[in-house]
Parts: structure tokens; C-alpha cells; sequence
């Protein structure tokens, strides 16, 4: 008989009380709703990764050209249009789209009429940025020059290893990147960024 009055005393004081369904099933909605807002912050691309992967492939494409010019001992350029980086011989920097492919015809026709095979084939090789703007800054120019279809901008990678000191501005929808190119080894060398999540 004891022992009944003593669980009854323990379960009717209010300070021994527990926590109803309803107040355990608010706090697990409310710790779910911040896991979900947590994983969806990484999952959800930020401006600044898009520029960070951007840059990245700039900088990959730099290097590729430095290190081709290099090897075939001839010069190679990157040209920069309004919504893409061509990386090309030199001979065909600037070179439309129509105008390379007529290059690339002529190039086909010849190998096919009998003419030996370059030693190096020439490398083309096209970065589609259609989601950012670019615009260059040339070595000893104060402000950046927007990409114009009509006008492409010519980066330069002689045989020696050397390129032309050149910085990047890529401007995204939240942000924009600028990147110095080091001219001895075509990678970046200083950058900068403003990105809005």
C-alpha cells in the first residue's frame, strides 16, 4: 500500500512532470526545419563557387596554352569573345567562328589530297562561359575592357614560357572575381572577390 502512495505523490507534484507529444513533436519539426535549411545552404550553388569554378577553368586553360606553346614551339593565344575563351595557334587568334571552321575544311582538304601531317597537330579548344560576363585588363591599362562580339581581345603564350601580364574580371549574378596572371607561369596571382549568397 506504501509503495501505491509514493508513485502517486511522485506523478502528481507539476515539477516532476514530462513533456507532452505535442511539445516533443514541435522541437523535432523545429530541429528538422534547421537541418534542412543547413543541408539546402551547401547544397544550393553560391555565386561564389560559380565564380571560384570559373576562375578554375580559366586558370586551367591559361596553363594548357603556356605549356602546349611550350612543347610544340610555337605560339598559341587564348581570344576572349563575349561569351567564350578560345584557345588556338596564334595564326588564328581572332578568327570567327565561320573562319575557323573554313580554316579547319581547307586544313582536312589538304591532308586528304596527299599533304604530310603536321608533326603537332594544332590544339583548339573552347570555354563556354554563356552565364558570366568577362572583361579584360591588359598589362599597364587602368580599367577593364567589356567583351564585344566584334571585338575579341588576344592573350598571347610565345614558345619561351612567357605570356602576356593580363588580369580577368569575370562578373556573375551576385558577384565578380578579378584575377591576375602571372606572366612566367600563367596561373593566377593575385585575386580578388565580391559574392553575395
Amino acid at each position: 500500500m506504501k509503495h501505491d502512495t509514493i508513485d502517486q505523490q511522485r506523478f502528481s507534484r507539476p515539477s516532476a512532470r514530462g513533456f507532452t507529444l505535442l511539445e516533443m513533436v514541435i522541437v523535432l519539426a523545429l530541429i528538422g526545419m534547421a537541418m534542412g535549411g543547413a543541408i539546402a545552404m551547401f547544397i544550393v550553388t553560391s555565386s561564389e563557387r560559380q565564380l571560384k569554378s570559373a576562375a578554375a577553368d580559366l586558370e586551367l586553360l591559361s596553363k594548357k596554352a603556356r605549356s602546349i606553346a611550350m612543347v610544340q614551339q610555337r605560339p598559341y593565344a587564348i581570344t576572349f569573345f563575349d561569351n567564350s575563351a578560345r584557345l588556338s595557334p596564334l595564326a588564328e587568334a581572332g578568327y570567327t567562328d565561320e573562319e575557323l571552321e573554313a580554316r579547319l575544311e581547307m586544313e582536312q582538304e589538304m591532308l586528304d589530297g596527299g599533304m604530310a601531317a603536321p608533326k603537332f597537330p594544332p590544339v583548339r579548344e573552347t570555354l563556354m562561359i554563356d552565364q558570366f560576363a568577362l572583361s579584360v585588363r591588359r598589362w599597364g591599362a587602368v580599367n577593364f575592357m567589356p567583351m564585344l562580339r566584334n571585338d575579341p581581345q588576344v592573350w598571347r603564350f610565345d614558345p619561351n614560357g612567357i605570356c602576356e601580364p593580363m588580369s580577368v574580371r569575370i562578373d556573375y549574378e551576385d558577384g565578380w572575381m578579378e584575377m591576375d596572371f602571372h606572366p612566367l607561369s600563367a596561373g593566377i596571382r593575385d585575386s580578388s572577390m565580391e559574392a553575395k549568397r
